[in-house]
C-alpha cells in the first residue's frame, strides 16, 4: 500500500513539475512553435465593433470572436487599440474611440482591452496591443473630441491629402507615443506592443512642393531645429528610427518579457517610401520581430509575386524573427476578379503561401489580415481547419 501511495505521489509531483515548466503564450510573449496570428481591426469597425450596438452585444461579440479564433488554431491576437489617436481601453491620454458609442470620448461602460486580454489568455493565445503610430484621422472633416491631440496640440499635427498625421520630427510627439505605450503596458497584461505602417504619408518622398506651397508637409521649423546637419531625407528616416527605437525601449523598460514588433509594407522599397527602413531597425536592435504585409498572390507574374517578395526579406532579418502577413481579405470578388489578384479566388492559394513560408527556412509563422475574413468566410475557415492547422 505504501509503495502504491509512493508511486502515485511521484507521478503527481512529476506532472505538477511538468505543468509548471510548460511554456505559455503569456510567459513567452509571442509564439510557441509557429506564429499563427490574426489581426483584429477596430478602425471604422472593420472587424469589431460592428455598428453602434449596445455594450452588452459588443462585449459578447468580442468574447465570441476571440474564442472562435483560438478554436481555429490561432495562437496570437493583434488587437487594434489605437487607430486614430483614440483608445479601445481606459486611457488618461487618449479619448475613447467613437466606434464604441458613436461619440468620441464617451465611455462604453466596459473596457475592451481588459476583456480581450483575459479571453485571449484563457484560450491559450498571446495578445499584442496594436497601435497606428502616426495616424490622427482618416479624414480631416471627422468630428473629434475636445481632448483629441489635434485640438490639444495642433502644432503636432499635419493635414496632408485630407488626412491628419502626427509629425515624428517633433520630440514631443515621440514622447507622446512612448507615454501611450507605457500606459498600456502598465495597466494591461499584454504580451507585446505592435505598430503597423502608418509612418510618414505615402507620396511625401516624391512630393516636389516647397514647404510654403498649399497642401505641402511643412516641417521646416522642426528641421532647422533638430536636423543636426542631416539632409532632409536622412533626417526624416532618423525620425522614424527614433519612434521605433523609443517604443522598443519603453516596452522593455516597463515589461522586460514583452515584445515589440513592426508590420511594414510588404516590399522594402514600398516601406522606404514612408521614410521607414526595416534594415535600419534590425541593425539597431530596436525590433523583436518584423511582420511584413505580403498581400500578393503567387502567380501574379511580376516583381510583387509572393515568392519573390518572400525571398526579399531573407537578407533583411539578420537573426530577427520574421512573420509573414497574409491577405485573407482578398478572398473576395472585389479583389480576385482583378487579374493580378485572381489567385485569391481559391482558398488553396493560402495553403500554398503558408507552405512556402514553412519551407523557406527563415520565417517562423504567419498572421492573417483580418479576423472577420477567417470568421465569416466559411470556405476559408473550413480549409484552414482541414488543411493548415
Amino acid at each position: 500500500m505504501k509503495r502504491i501511495l509512493f508511486i502515485l505521489l511521484t507521478l503527481f509531483l512529476a506532472s505538477a513539475f511538468a505543468a509548471a515548466q510548460a511554456p505559455s503564450p503569456k510567459d513567452e510573449g509571442l509564439v510557441m512553435e509557429e506564429q499563427r496570428g490574426v489581426w483584429l481591426a477596430t478602425v471604422v469597425g472593420l472587424d469589431w465593433p460592428r455598428g453602434e450596438r449596445s455594450h452588452f452585444v459588443q462585449r459578447s461579440e468580442l468574447i465570441s470572436d476571440i474564442r472562435e479564433l483560438a478554436s481555429m488554431g490561432c495562437n496570437t491576437l493583434y488587437f487594434q487599440v489605437v487607430s486614430e489617436m483614440d483608445a479601445m481601453y481606459a486611457s488618461d491620454i487618449l479619448p475613447w474611440s467613437r466606434q464604441l458609442t458613436g461619440v468620441e470620448g464617451m465611455s462604453p461602460y466596459f473596457d475592451p482591452l481588459s476583456i480581450a486580454v483575459r479571453v485571449a489568455h484563457d484560450n491559450g493565445m498571446a495578445i499584442h496591443a496594436w497601435i497606428n503610430p502616426l495616424r490622427v484621422s482618416l479624414s480631416d472633416s471627422t468630428e473629434r473630441a475636445r481632448t483629441q491631440v489635434k485640438h490639444e496640440h495642433p502644432e503636432w499635427v499635419h493635414n496632408y491629402g485630407g488626412r491628419e498625421y502626427l509629425d515624428p520630427g517633433n520630440p514631443e510627439v515621440v514622447q507622446f507615443l512612448s507615454d501611450i505605450t507605457r500606459e498600456i503596458l502598465t495597466r494591461y497584461d499584454v504580451d507585446g506592443i505592435h505598430i503597423d505602417d502608418y509612418f510618414y504619408p505615402d507620396g511625401l518622398r516624391e512630393d516636389s512642393r516647397g514647404w510654403s506651397e498649399p497642401g505641402a508637409w511643412n516641417d521646416s521649423t522642426l528641421f532647422a531645429t533638430y536636423g543636426n546637419g542631416l539632409s532632409l531625407e536622412e533626417w526624416r528616416f532618423s525620425n522614424i528610427d527614433s519612434v521605433v527605437t523609443t517604443l522598443h525601449r519603453t516596452t522593455h523598460e516597463v515589461r522586460p518579457q514583452a515584445l515589440f514588433g513592426v508590420s511594414p509594407q510588404g516590399r522594402v522599397s514600398n516601406t522606404c517610401r514612408l521614410y521607414a527602413d526595416p534594415r535600419r531597425w534590425v541593425a539597431q536592435g530596436s525590433v523583436d520581430y518584423i511582420l511584413p504585409q505580403l498581400y500578393w498572390s503567387i502567380g501574379r507574374g511580376d516583381f510583387a509575386a509572393f515568392p519573390k517578395v518572400l525571398k526579399e526579406w531573407k537578407s533583411v532579418m539578420q537573426g530577427v524573427p520574421l512573420y509573414i502577413g497574409l491577405a485573407a481579405y482578398k478572398h473576395d470578388p472585389l479583389f480576385w476578379q482583378r487579374r493580378v489578384d485572381s489567385g485569391f479566388r481559391h482558398v488553396e492559394e493560402f495553403g500554398r503561401q503558408i507552405e512556402m513560408v514553412r519551407e523557406c527556412g527563415y520565417a517562423s509563422g504567419h498572421v492573417w489580415f483580418r479576423a472577420q475574413d477567417l470568421l465569416e468566410r466559411e470556405d476559408l475557415k473550413e480549409y484552414i481547419l482541414d488543411n493548415i492547422y
